[in-house]
């Protein structure tokens, strides 16, 4: 290959750079750590204003599991934590989204909204709040009621996971 080739070549390789660098990416986030440098939380059971008794609990768990996979912290109570993520569970239903000719539900689906917060300990400051965060889980309605129960707790269960995913993601990379 020529000089001129490779410098042409080159140069062309540096306008692409530098088109890629103003376009407007950016790294969100400062990889798994809370907004304001948090390293210790205290999560209490999410309020759940649903129907349903465990919800906040169960996704109250979840979301400890996944916070913790992700993220540079530990979960602490009381004054050792520096901030406290609160969790409001606003939605939690069954719907029926697709019916046979006779008008029998054969699908459901499972929306979960979930308002978050993490507030500073000391001066209740708020570093990362977010209101409606939802998922949605459909999942198939059988005849048999055992059968149709399992289904449920397991759309429950991956509505969950998920919500706490999400809800990490946004925490640690949205800020």
């Amino acid at each position: 290959m020529s000089t001129r080739v490779f410098r042409f070549a080159a140069f062309g390789l540096l306008v692409v750079l530098g088109f890629a660098a103003g376009c407007g990416y950016r790294v969100v986030g400062i990889g798994g750590q809370l907004p304001g440098g948090i390293t210790r939380v205290e999560v209490p059971v999410f309020e759940n204003k649903t129907s349903r008794t465990d919800v906040g609990r169960v996704l109250t768990e979840d979301f400890i599991s996944q916070l913790l996979k992700s993220a540079k912290l530990s979960v602490a109570a009381g004054e050792g934590a520096q901030g406290v993520i609160q969790g409001t569970v606003t939605t939690y239903k069954n719907e029926p989204i697709t019916f046979d000719s006779k008008q029998t539900p054969l699908e459901n689906r499972l929306p979960v909204i979930l308002d978050v917060s993490l507030v500073t300990r000391g001066d209740k400051r708020v570093l990362f709040s977010e209101k409606a965060v939802s998922v949605r889980y459909d999942y198939a309605v059988k005849t048999d009621l055992q059968e149709n129960d399992r289904l449920e707790s397991e759309a429950r269960r991956n509505a969950s996971k998920e919500m706490s995913q999400k809800l990490v993601s946004l925490m640690l990379e949205s800020f």
